[in-house]
């Protein structure tokens, strides 16, 4: 269950029987978790949205993303990355809440 206010979240994960507080940044990108949506792309929109630097987006970003899925508030949901000598660029991985 996610509870947000004034741009801040309680998170209870049940399994673990744990609260997580999220600030306004990992706040965010939680919203951004959707399955589908790679981090590059969600990095993209939250740039352009905030008029952040995409490299300082990036970097907040994979950190908070890093960090749900140490303490398993999201999972990668990512296809296996292809043969290096594939010719399409990675997007990087999708992520999703554990229970969408």
């Amino acid at each position: 269950y996610t509870v947000e206010m004034d741009g801040e979240a309680v998170i209870l994960d049940e399994e673990a029987d744990r609260l997580h507080v999220l600030n306004a940044t990992a706040t965010l990108v939680w919203q951004c978790l959707d399955g589908v949506s790679t981090i590059e792309e969600i990095c993209v929109d939250l740039a352009e949205g905030l008029g952040v630097p995409y490299d300082q987006v990036l970097a907040d970003t994979l950190a908070v993303v890093d960090n749900m899925l140490a303490e398993g508030l999201a999972r990668d949901v990512s296809e296996p990355l292809p043969p290096a000598n594939d010719t399409e660029p990675d997007t990087g991985p999708i992520v999703e809440p554990p229970n969408p």
